[in-house]
């Protein structure tokens, strides 16, 4: 049993506790010492992020936007497919420090993919049903034996997570 998790009785179907919002931000995914917001809601992060972002280039497409809590750096993301995907993608990525250094990486030909993109938004958004997103995590956090270590590469999700959420579906 985890934390997420009640206990249940035999036959029943588990409970799932889906994660929460940053309670600091009321917004935003936090994993890992980061905290996640889509870009329309990146003013929660006020004036630390409106100068980071000045050394962007002028057209970088960004979705989402990454606060490093340990060092106060932020990251861009490209997203393309934020709000058509389940599971959206992760590209290009450009790092600002606090000093204005900026780093650009590229996605890995497997690349990672965002769990949980409800989080990253309110709930009035309208980009993506929120309520069908938080129904998607319910249904694959509900799976046993799923490498957790894993989830986060697109290639062991579409091969190992993917068509286990489909057979739930049909039966």
């Amino acid at each position: 049993m985890t934390s997420r998790n009640r206990p249940r009785r035999a036959g029943s179907p588990p409970t799932i506790r889906l994660p929460k919002r940053s309670p600091r931000y009321g917004v935003g995914k936090e994993i890992g010492g980061a905290i996640y917001v889509h870009r329309r809601y990146e003013r929660v992060f006020g004036l630390a992020l409106e100068q980071a972002r000045w050394y962007l280039p002028p057209d970088f497409p960004y979705t989402v936007v990454k606060l490093n809590t340990a060092n106060e750096s932020f990251s861009f993301i490209e997203v393309a497919d934020f709000d058509t995907a389940p599971e959206p993608t992760i590209g290009t990525v450009i790092g600002v420090k606090t000093d204005g250094s900026c780093r650009r990486m590229r996605p890995p030909i497997d690349p990672f993919i965002y769990h949980h993109k409800w989080l990253f938004v309110a709930d009035d958004y309208d980009g993506f049903d929120v309520e069908e997103s938080k129904a998607r995590s319910r249904a694959w956090m509900a799976l046993t034996d799923i490498d957790r270590t894993r989830i986060g590469k697109r290639s062991y999700w579409q091969s190992k997570v993917v068509p286990r959420l489909h057979s739930r579906e049909t039966t």
